[in-house]
């Protein structure tokens, strides 16, 4: 018996963190949208617990990070035993508000954006029977497992977060999901440890042990607040490296358990074997399990209205943590292109679409290859890496790319993607090129002041954006001795001409003007802005107007966007006109030496709306 048809913007398959989040984006940008998932009940295992600083840059962005945050363990970074001795430690600096590695067990994570979204937005215990693809949508039918009841669905999309072993992927007929699997096993487990060396494997860094056995660690996850125990996760291999024959079957990624050989007396023993001659004891565990590898990714990662993100369109090693924080990725860059289709802004829906593929598969590529090679080195070589550990971890320049990489601070969007601007001119000589991420800035002066208290934000503060904005930047950095810019007045006017940006993509366009302290000789709103126009209230303008006190600081925003090179130059220091996205990637970049300058910006983002 099926009850009468739903419809909704977007069938989200999959209750985890990576289905969560996106649903998250759906909600705060007014679709609407169903999740399924298969599993009984949220987890309530520890599974993926890092964060990278990108990821967390990401969650700021779409102001989330603080609810992480408050329930995780800051980490500085990594310290590595080798033969158990102390080796040396990496620490987790880099060009990011998040230096660390932000440390919280999957089942808080679920908590917190289930919270956010509400509970009864999930349907538990839902499984995806089938869905065929029409013009106009999806149509799918699902089962509530609990009553045996099937309910159809029409959806505009479908979105597969749905694992390894994703629904929205097997019932494609032409979705594979090649790769490799490894037959080496690890122990994977909490543990709580005593024991008169204990105070040694640190909760603010995580631990990696290296010998002639294989490699383990521990991650410092969290205090139990009923009984005090402070638990770590701890992995170790259990058997050499090692393809498994039977690669082409059913994925094998992640935990097992169905395996229950892995016990308490076993896990001692790894840990004694790992850190000897250290004094370390078991004080209390929870879910022993083993762990098992895979390397495999889907073939592409859109069919038309279904879309796979996370696991279901790429699974691989857990070395360097990147599992989650590729998925959260995934669906923060679909997540904004989809609500713009949905919301009919796109002059080229297909175009914007097909970028999810066209950008996140070669980042996907790249770190299934780092993982892969990165487990195959240390479980293999173990006793080399351990022997020559001290010598790696003296050299920066050996250390530094590993500690970049894994905290993702030099992903980037490829530069195959359309939606980047691909004409680079001699005007863009020396700025952010497209395709880099918006670091963050030093705080810059809101201009137009009322009664209020003199108010400074950082870019990032700036952007925040929750409901998926470009942000066009005019930065008119200049020399005291110089005049203001005097083409400020044209990239606003041009910004309203509705030949570059019409009614209904103003709501998704922003303009920001940035200049020189000294330039904004007056802090109230300027006399070429309209107050009567739409777009244009009080409230919204004193957001688009903002100057930059000091240009020649460190992460000065001049500096960021590589103006600095161009103060001061004759007859006259050029403008900048920046376009960010709305996950912070830029889009477009070129210095503005006449008003043909701002056209040439206007027309390229005008080809989006």
């Amino acid at each position: 018996m099926t009850s009468d048809i739903k419809k909704v913007d977007v069938l989200i398959s999959g209750g985890g963190p990576v289905g969560l989040y996106f649903a998250l984006r759906m909600k705060v940008n007014g679709h609407t949208f169903r999740i399924v998932d298969i599993k009984d009940e949220a987890t309530n295992e520890t599974r993926a617990t890092s964060f990278s600083a990108r990821t967390m840059e990401v969650l700021q962005n779409q102001k989330l990070a603080h609810y992480i945050l408050q329930e995780s363990q800051v980490l500085q970074g990594t310290q590595i035993f080798a033969n158990g001795k102390f080796r040396g430690q990496v620490n987790m600096d880099g060009d990011t508000s998040f230096q660390q590695i932000t440390s919280i067990a999957q089942r808080e994570t679920e908590k917190i954006f289930a919270r956010l979204l509400g509970e009864e937005n999930i349907d538990r215990h839902t499984e995806l029977v089938s869905y065929q693809q029409h013009d106009g949508g999806i149509e799918a039918t699902v089962k509530d497992l609990h009553t045996g009841k099937n309910e159809t669905i029409h959806a505009r999309y479908i979105v597969g977060a749905d694992g390894t072993h994703s629904a929205v992927r097997k019932l494609a007929d032409d979705w594979t999901f090649e790769g490799y699997s490894l037959s080496t096993r690890f122990a994977i487990g909490d543990v709580a440890i005593e024991g008169k060396d204990a105070h040694q494997i640190p909760r603010t860094r995580g631990t990696i042990f290296i010998n002639g056995s294989g490699i383990g660690g521990f991650i410092p996850i969290e205090e139990e607040m009923k009984d005090g125990n402070f638990f770590y996760r701890f992995l170790c291999t259990l058997s050499r490296y090692e393809l498994d024959a039977n690669s082409t079957g059913d994925p094998t990624h992640g935990i097992d358990h169905n395996d229950k050989s892995v016990t308490v007396e076993q896990v001692q023993t790894l840990m004694n074997d790992g850190m000897h001659p250290l004094d370390l004891k078991i004080k209390a565990t929870r879910h022993l399990s083993i762990f098992r590898i895979n390397s495999r990714k889907a073939n592409g990662f859109r069919r038309n209205r279904a879309f796979l993100i996370g696991d279901a369109a790429h699974c691989h090693s857990p070395f360097g943590g990147q599992g989650l924080n590729l998925g959260i990725q995934d669906a923060d860059n679909l997540s904004w292109k989809l609500s713009m289709v949905l919301n009919g802004y796109s002059s080229d829906p297909e175009r914007l679409l097909n970028s999810y593929t066209v950008e996140r598969e070669p980042l996907v590529d790249a770190t299934m290859k780092g993982t892969g090679s990165g487990t195959k080195t240390s479980v293999m070589f173990s006793s080399l890496i351990a022997f020559i550990s001290p010598i790696l971890l003296s050299f920066d320049f050996i250390m530094r790319p590993v500690v970049t990489s894994t905290m993702q601070l030099n992903t980037r969007i490829p530069s195959e993607s359309t939606l980047l601007f691909q004409k680079p001119t001699k005007n863009s000589d020396g700025l952010i090129a497209p395709g880099d991420f918006m670091r963050e800035t030093v705080s810059l002066r809101k201009r137009i002041i009322d009664d209020q208290i003199l108010e400074r934000k950082t870019l990032h503060d700036i952007l925040q954006n929750e409901t998926s904005q470009y942000t066009v930047l005019w930065i008119s950095t200049r020399p005291s001795s110089d005049p203001p810019c005097e083409w400020t007045r044209d990239f606003w006017n041009k910004y309203h001409d509705s030949r570059y940006v019409s009614s209904s993509s103003s709501t998704v366009v922003r303009p920001m003007i940035i200049e020189s302290s000294v330039h904004t000789t007056q802090c109230k709103v300027p006399s070429y802005v309209d107050l009567s126009s739409t777009n244009n209230k009080k409230g919204n303008v004193k957001q688009m107007f903002w100057a930059e006190e000091q240009w020649n600081v460190q992460n000065s925003l001049t500096k960021r966007i590589g103006l600095d090179k161009h103060v001061g130059t004759k007859p006259e220091t050029p403008a900048a006109i920046i376009i960010v996205r709305p996950d912070l990637y830029v889009a477009y970049s070129n210095l503005v030496k006449s008003p043909a300058d701002i056209d040439n910006a206007f027309e390229f983002l005008a080809s989006y709306f």
